[in-house]
C-alpha cells in the first residue's frame, strides 16, 4: 500500500457513514475489503459512541468495522503531543476539540493524513487533512 492509502479519520468520518453518506460507506468499505488501511483513535470512538443517536444496533455495526481499522490506543507520546497542541490552542475545551488534538497529534507522529468532513478544525495544528469528498474522488 503507498502513504496515501494509509490515513487516518475522524468522528465526522464515522457519523457520517452511521447516517448513510455514500463516500463514507465507500471509504469503509475499501477498508473492509484491503485496499486502504485506515487508522482511528480511541478518542474518536469514544465520540461517536457518547452520541445521542447511537444505538445497540450503532454499537454491534461498528465492533465489526473496527475490525478492519487499526484502531489506535492513546500512549504517552501522543497523548504528550495532543497536550502540546492543546496547551497552544486553549480554546480547544470540547471532547472535539481534544479528539482533533489527538488525531492530529497521531497523524503528525505516525505521517498519516488525516481524511475528515471538518478539514478546517485541523488547521490550527498544522497538520495534512483532507475532505472526505475529495479524498474519495482522488483515489477513483
Amino acid at each position: 500500500m503507498s502513504e496515501t492509502n494509509e490515513i487516518m479519520v475522524d468522528s465526522s468520518i464515522l457519523s457520517a457513514y452511521k447516517d448513510g453518506d455514500m463516500r463514507a460507506r465507500e471509504l469503509i468499505r475499501n477498508a473492509i475489503d484491503r485496499n486502504i488501511n485506515i487508522s482511528i483513535c480511541t478518542v474518536s470512538i469514544i465520540n461517536i459512541w457518547s452520541m445521542t443517536k447511537f444505538d445497540r444496533k450503532s454499537e454491534i455495526g461498528f465492533t465489526g468495522i473496527f475490525s478492519f481499522l487499526d484502531v489506535i490506543d492513546l500512549d504517552n507520546d501522543v497523548a504528550q503531543h495532543a497536550g502540546s497542541l492543546l496547551r497552544e490552542n486553549l480554546d480547544m475545551d470540547s471532547s472535539l476539540g481534544i479528539e482533533r488534538a489527538v488525531v492530529a497529534a497521531y497523524a503528525g507522529l505516525a505521517g498519516k493524513n488525516i481524511v475528515t468532513n471538518n478539514p478546517e478544525e485541523y488547521a490550527r495544528f498544522n497538520c495534512d487533512t483532507k475532505n472526505l469528498q475529495s479524498y474519495v474522488l482522488s483515489q477513483t
